[in-house]
Parts: C-alpha cells; sequence; structure tokens
C-alpha cells in the first residue's frame, strides 16, 4: 500500500518536472512489481506521468522515456519468470503511447489552424476598417472641396457685381453682399456638418441629417443665377423615387460642374443642368457654351472627384469639349427596376 501511494505521490511535480515526476512514479512501480506484488492499478501511476511527458517535452525525449519504462516493467515482472503477458504489455504500453502521442500532434494542428484563421479573420477586419475610414475621408475631402470651391466661386462673382454697382445702384449692391452672406453661410454649415463626421470618428457626436441632395439642385441653380451666371434647369421625371446617395452624388456633380463654369467660362457662359430618371438610369447633364477646356487633359481635381463618385455607385462618367463650343460633363447612375 505505501508503495502504491508513493507512486501516486511521486506524479504531483508533474507541472514543473514531467520528468521527475515520471522517473519517480516509475520507478516506484518496479520496485512494487520486483517485490513480487500482483501488478494491478499501480501501472497507472507511471502511465499517466509518461502522458504527461509527452504532452510536454519533444519526441527525441518522450520516445527514450516510453522505451526504458516499458523495459524496466517488464525486467521487473519477468524476475518472476517470462510470461507471454510481458510481450502484450510491452506492445500495449508502446502502442497507447504512440496513439496519444498522434491523437495530441492531430489536436493541436487543428487548434493552430484555428487560431490562424482567427488571426486571419481579424486582420481582415482591421484592414475593412482602415479601408472603410479611408474612403469615408476620402468622401469627405471631396465634399469639402465641392462646399469650398463652389461658395468660393459664387462669393467672387457676387463680390464683383457688389463692387461695380456700389456707387451706382447700391440697392442691388446690398443684395449682392446679402447673397454673399447667405452662401457664406450655407457653406459653414456644410463644412460643420462634414467636419462632425470627421470627428466622429475619435468619438465626437457627428451632426445627424442627410446632407444636400436633388431636392437643393434648385436652390444651387438659382444661387448661380443670381451671382449673374445664366443657368437654365430642366428635370424630367422627378417624381421618381431615388436613393439619397445617388441624390447627393448628383448634388455634388451639378454642384462642381456650375462651380467650374463660373471659374473658367469667362463673363456671358451660360449653362443648362439637365436631370432625368429613366427606366434604368438618372441620368445627369450640365452644359455650357464657354470656350471650353484649353488643354486636352480633362482629369482636373475636380473632374476626378465627379468621376470616382459615379463609378463608386456602379455609374458611367463622361467629360469632354463640346462640337463647336462649349464644355459637357455627363453622369448615369443605375436605378432599380422595381
Amino acid at each position: 500500500m505505501f508503495l502504491f501511494a508513493a507512486a501516486a505521490m511521486s506524479l504531483i511535480g508533474w507541472r514543473s518536472a514531467p520528468g521527475v515526476a515520471f522517473g519517480a512514479s516509475l520507478g516506484w512501480t518496479v520496485l512494487f512489481v520486483w517485490l513480487g506484488y500482483s501488478p494491478g492499478p499501480i501501472f497507472l501511476a507511471p502511465f499517466a506521468g509518461l502522458l504527461v511527458l509527452v504532452a510536454r517535452s519533444r519526441a527525441t525525449t518522450w520516445i527514450p522515456a516510453a522505451v526504458v519504462g516499458a523495459a524496466s516493467l517488464a525486467l521487473a515482472r519477468s524476475a518472476s519468470g517470462w510470461i507471454p503477458g510481458i510481450f502484450i504489455f510491452v506492445i500495449v504500453w508502446l502502442a497507447a503511447t504512440g496513439l496519444f502521442a498522434g491523437g495530441l500532434r492531430v489536436r493541436r494542428g487543428v487548434q493552430a489552424e484555428v487560431e490562424a484563421r482567427e488571426r486571419y479573420e481579424a486582420r481582415s477586419q482591421d484592414e475593412e476598417r482602415r479601408r472603410k475610414a479611408a474612403e469615408d475621408r476620402l468622401r469627405i475631402a471631396r465634399d469639402v472641396h465641392d462646399v469650398v470651391g463652389h461658395s468660393l466661386a459664387v462669393i467672387s462673382l457676387q463680390a464683383g457685381v457688389a463692387e461695380h454697382l456700389l456707387g451706382s445702384r447700391p440697392d442691388e449692391a446690398r443684395r449682392a453682399v446679402a447673397a454673399i452672406r447667405s452662401v457664406s453661410k450655407e457653406a459653414l454649415s456644410q463644412l460643420r456638418a462634414e467636419l462632425a463626421q470627421l470627428r466622429g470618428e475619435a468619438g465626437a457626436a457627428p451632426i445627424m441629417g442627410a446632407g444636400p441632395g436633388l431636392a437643393e439642385v434648385p436652390a444651387l441653380v438659382e444661387s448661380l443665377r443670381a451671382a449673374g451666371v445664366a443657368v437654365e434647369l430642366e428635370v424630367d421625371n422627378a417624381g421618381r423615387l431615388v436613393p439619397d446617395v445617388v441624390s447627393a452624388a448628383c448634388y455634388r456633380i451639378v454642384q462642381e460642374a456650375l462651380t467650374n463654369v463660373a471659374r473658367h467660362s469667362g463673363p456671358g457662359t451660360a449653362a443648362k443642368v439637365r436631370l432625368e430618371a429613366k427606366d434604368d438610369a438618372l441620368e445627369v447633364e450640365i452644359v455650357d457654351d464657354g470656350p471650353g477646356s484649353t488643354s486636352s487633359n480633362t482629369d482636373g481635381h475636380g473632374l476626378l472627384g465627379m468621376r470616382d463618385r459615379t463609378r463608386a455607385l456602379g455609374g458611367r462618367f463622361e467629360a469632354s469639349n463640346r462640337v463647336g463650343r462649349g464644355f459637357r460633363v455627363w453622369a448615369a447612375f443605375p436605378m432599380s427596376s422595381e
């Protein structure tokens, strides 16, 4: 009974020294068998120690330990005479150890694969978050560019009108100044909304609410007219429901195109805005009778922004000089047939 308890107690230090625990339990078990006691449950102590050694060491360590353990117990049992059961014991001992090691290796492989997949998914999610954050920053940058560019162009035109009429027609000059104030106030409001969204990434609460869309295009056209640019607006099938993202993209395209007209086409230039909702697409076209682009490169920042907005929604975009005179901007956004 003492030897049985000693073999079991030897496993207490299996966490810090599995090899010592296995050797001690094996020694007490070998002594137990050599003294002639009948083999029995005491064999579980060294075998358990061996399994711990398999789990916590390399094959170069546990394989010799398994062989030494089987040989030691077999020799101790043979002191009472060789019997076929000794060979069976050695085979079972080594086979069970090998099966345990193989199963443990498979389990570790599966666990490593699961952990690798989890790390990959975590990296993919992190990359997706960074990509979306970059897209949001790019969208905000485009919106700020459009708002600032359009507002400054209108303010410049209205300031020129006010300066020209200040002495001769002060009432009209005051209206121009009032228009400057209105445009400035609207631009500041939109900029606050965009910057609030940008701060929202760092924890600030963004201003909620949809941005300008197709419903605001008439007011946009009117602001250009008030600044002295002759703009005609044509809307076909305006009652059709348009998704907010498409509506906002259309507004920004019209805004940027009219800003370019005001800044680059010179005095007396007339423009026409056409919005047409067809069965399969929403078309936006802005044409003017100005001098057109004086360069063969029609990929300025504003045009690139309009092209990117359109393609991001699966649409088509064109921008080129018109035959004869003027410039044309055209975009088509796919619409659901429902």
